[in-house]
This record gives C-alpha cells, sequence and structure tokens, in this order.
C-alpha cells in the first residue's frame, strides 16, 4: 500500500469517528431534552388535576350554600297561615278558598327545598271534599311558593226541597249526588237545573238516569215553549209542574205521553196573553186535552 492511500484511509476514519462522536452525543442530549420536557408535563398534570378538584370543591359548596338560601323553603306556617300567601288556589268555583285553606291548615311542611316537597298530602286532604274532581299542584322558587289548581265536578242539577231554600243536594255531570253544603256556590248559575222536590224522594228516587230523563223533558219544554224553564217542581211526582217566564206548566205524570203532551205548548201559549194575568198553569196533563187554569183570586 503506498504512503498516500494510507493517509487517505486514516483521514477517512478520522471523520468517520468524528460524526458517531457527533451523533451519541446529540443522542443524548435530545433524550436530556424529553426527559426534561416530560417532567414539566407531569407537573403540568398534576397542578391541572389539582386545579379541577378545587373547582369541583368549590363548585358543590356553592351548590350547597345556594340549595340553603330561604327562597327554596315553604315556610312552616304557609298553609296554616293563608296571609302570608305563599299558597294559591285558582280555578275553584264552587267552594270558597277560604275552605279550602281549612281543609289545608293540618298538613306539616318539612325543611326541604320546595321542589322536593311532596304534594300527595296537599292532594289527599282535598280530595276529601267529593266536589274534587282532580288537583294539579305547582311548585316555585324565590320565593318558595305553590299553586293548587282545582277541577271541580260540573253540576247539572240543584235540587231543593222549596223554592227559598237552600239546596240540600246537586247532580253532576259525572253520576254522583252530592250533599250541599252551605258555603257551596251554586245559586246564582241559572244554567244549572233546578228540581224541587222531598227529602224521601231525594234520597230514595234520583240517580243519574233520573236527572238525564228529567233533562230531556226539560229541553222539550223549552223548545216547544221557546222560554228558560226556571225550575220544575217534583214534590209529588204524580203531577209535575214546570216553571217558565210565562207561566207555570202542569205535566202530571212523566209517563210515556209527556213529550206528546208537551208538544201542544206552542199552540195553547199565545193564549195566556189574551186573559191577562188570571193564568195559574197551563194544564197538559190529559192525553189530547189541554186548558188554561185560571186563578180566581185574580182578577
Amino acid at each position: 500500500m503506498q504512503e498516500a492511500d494510507f493517509h487517505n484511509l486514516y483521514n477517512n476514519n478520522q471523520e468517520y469517528g468524528r460524526e458517531d462522536f457527533g451523533h451519541i452525543k446529540n443522542s443524548v442530549h435530545r433524550k436530556q431534552k424529553e426527559r426534561k420536557l416530560r417532567k414539566k408535563r407531569k407537573k403540568a398534570n398534576r397542578l391541572k388535576s389539582f386545579l379541577r378538584f378545587l373547582l369541583l370543591g368549590l363548585l358543590l359548596f356553592l351548590i350547597y350554600e345556594f340549595f340553603r338560601l330561604p327562597g327554596w323553603y315553604l315556610p312552616k306556617e304557609a298553609f296554616k297561615n293563608p296571609t302570608i300567601n305563599k299558597v294559591e288556589i285558582v280555578n275553584n268555583k264552587i267552594i270558597p278558598t277560604h275552605i279550602i285553606n281549612q281543609e289545608l291548615k293540618d298538613i306539616k311542611i318539612n325543611h326541604i327545598p320546595i321542589f322536593l316537597m311532596s304534594v300527595k298530602p296537599v292532594k289527599k286532604a282535598l280530595f276529601k271534599n267529593p266536589v274534587m274532581k282532580n288537583i294539579f299542584v305547582r311548585r316555585y322558587g324565590f320565593p318558595a311558593r305553590i299553586q293548587i289548581i282545582v277541577k271541580e265536578r260540573t253540576p247539572i242539577a240543584i235540587i231543593k226541597t222549596n223554592l227559598n231554600s237552600k239546596p240540600s243536594a246537586f247532580f253532576t255531570t259525572d253520576g254522583i249526588l252530592i250533599n250541599y253544603k252551605p258555603y257551596m256556590i251554586l245559586e246564582d248559575d241559572i244554567s244549572i237545573l233546578k228540581i224541587i222536590t222531598n227529602q224521601n224522594s231525594l234520597k230514595k228516587e234520583f240517580n243519574v238516569k233520573k236527572i238525564r230523563e228529567i233533562e230531556k223533558i226539560v229541553k222539550a219544554v223549552e223548545t216547544y215553549s221557546d222560554e228558560k224553564v226556571e225550575y220544575i217542581d217534583m214534590r209529588n211526582p204524580n203531577d209535575v209542574y214546570v216553571k217558565i217566564k210565562t207561566t207555570s206548566i202542569r205535566l202530571g205524570t212523566l209517563d210515556s205521553t209527556v213529550f206528546e203532551r208537551i208538544k201542544r205548548i206552542y199552540t195553547i201559549l199565545p193564549q195566556v196573553s189574551e186573559v191577562n194575568s188570571r193564568v195559574k198553569y197551563i194544564d197538559l196533563s190529559w192525553d189530547k186535552v189541554n186548558y188554561l187554569k185560571l186563578d180566581k183570586n185574580k182578577k
């Protein structure tokens, strides 16, 4: 081997050695940087986890304190003392508000947020009154209060034992006979049928089917007289009277011929005005015979 070739080979080996050393050195520096970067990331992750924990704890604390505010709690005297205006009753037409408040006064209020309060005691107390058909309870916060929306049964007939007396009972559209109480508000409703009967008949004879039959008779009278029926007197079931604005109509027994007899109203009603005010009633109790009964006391 010549001397020149030897020197070239030596120089190439020196070059390769320097390159390998530089590569190893760079690799060490890179790994050191990666190690430092991993440590920083771990510290950052631990800090983030700690901050999350603090924020979660703070949030839970704020939620706890928020729901401890007085605006979430119904006062213990809310049902006993209606004047504090924490219980609102709406949509009641038959049962006065003060009666409903009276029925709620014994409900115990627990110290819990209003949205956790059970409405079952409210419904249980009010459903004892047969007039109540359905009850909805809404709960509100800030300030805590409740709204009671009542749905009462719809009367179709008021039953009295005397025209000037208080009602003794009333029938509802869903077929329930409810004994009337002095506080119930019904008398001013002219759309409700008024039936006069005696106590014995009220207890034994009246039911939903009976009321529906009476309704049909009343509608027939209104159709052929073109006047509103004020009341029907059934104190004597064999001698029934119907009062309209112009006069009274004697129907007698409510048998299978009653609707045929009612049809004759329009033929005889115009004659009432011809005899001034002396007509006591129109008598339609006889089959194919009708006449005006005059009041002898009037002239």
